[in-house]
């Protein structure tokens, strides 16, 4: 027989934890957020230095769709450093923090201050990570500079509505990702739920905001400068944007509305 521990949540039971967990995070002072929110920033960067170095040592082994499959394989490291870490991520809380507004337990500008917070540090993290890791990379062997261009032009490439598109899954598996997370009941469930979900959003080159952000930063500041800053901004807006209907309206607003309205 199951123990009552290793049985699977129930959705109510999910949502009221998520709904914790949200509740936490807004009454947090703007201080302890910030800091866990560059923390956040800084360590999903490392999903971008495992790449450059499988790029390193492949790119001149391997064929194009042979290498890009290798490269995914480095995404989820910084997930799992993030999420099973605590750190704050805005994909997550695309819609986690979405959940007390709809409740109605918490303000939309509330919303909006959490959102503000943490990607500001989000951002601030992964530019501080970019900065690093180029002048690791001008004093280091092991990594070539090729691949902070490779990475760089692969996340331009395409079309604004491919790249939305391609933001708006990010943000919808992101917020599943939150969602089964919570439902696991052990640390290694946990990080096989991160793996497998993060590997399909570097493998189908799903645009990520706060990922995305280390690589195009290094791209646009590295020794090859192989993108511009209207690049830049453009990446962002639009996966930041794609990323945030993702989570917030494909799981935020439908997980909420079909387990609060279920009878």
């Amino acid at each position: 027989m199951a123990r009552k521990s290793d049985r699977p949540k129930s959705d109510r039971q999910i949502l009221q934890e998520q709904m914790d967990a949200s509740q936490h995070e807004y009454e947090r002072g703007n201080r302890s957020l910030l800091l866990s929110s560059i923390a956040a920033g800084l360590e999903i960067g490392f999903s971008f230095f495992l790449m450059a170095v499988l790029y390193t040592h492949f790119h001149g082994l391997a064929g194009e769709q042979i290498l890009h499959f290798i490269l995914s394989l480095s995404y989820p490291i910084g997930f799992v450093l993030v999420i099973i870490g605590r750190a704050d991520l805005f994909t997550e809380h695309t819609t986690l923090a979405i959940l007390p507004v709809l409740d109605r337990a918490q303000r939309r500008r509330d919303l909006a201050r959490i959102w503000a917070i943490i990607y500001s540090g989000n951002m601030i993290g992964a530019l501080a990570f970019s900065l690093i890791f180029i002048r690791f990379v001008a004093l280091s062997q092991n990594i070539d500079s090729a691949a902070l261009d490779y990475y760089g032009e692969e996340l331009t490439a395409g079309g604004n509505a491919g790249l939305l598109l391609g933001a708006v899954f990010a943000g919808w598996l992101m917020g599943l990702l939150g969602w089964v997370v919570a439902s696991a009941t052990d640390t290694i469930g946990r990080i096989v739920v991160i793996v497998v979900i993060t590997f399909v959003i570097g493998l189908g080159g799903l645009a990520h905001c706060i990922a995305g952000a280390v690589a195009i930063f290094s791209a646009w500041l590295g020794p090859g400068q192989a993108i511009g800053f209207a690049d830049v901004l453009r990446f962002l807006a639009l996966a930041t944007l794609g990323n945030t209907i993702g989570g917030s309206v494909f799981v935020g607003l439908l997980k909420y509305g079909y387990i609060v309205n279920y009878r």
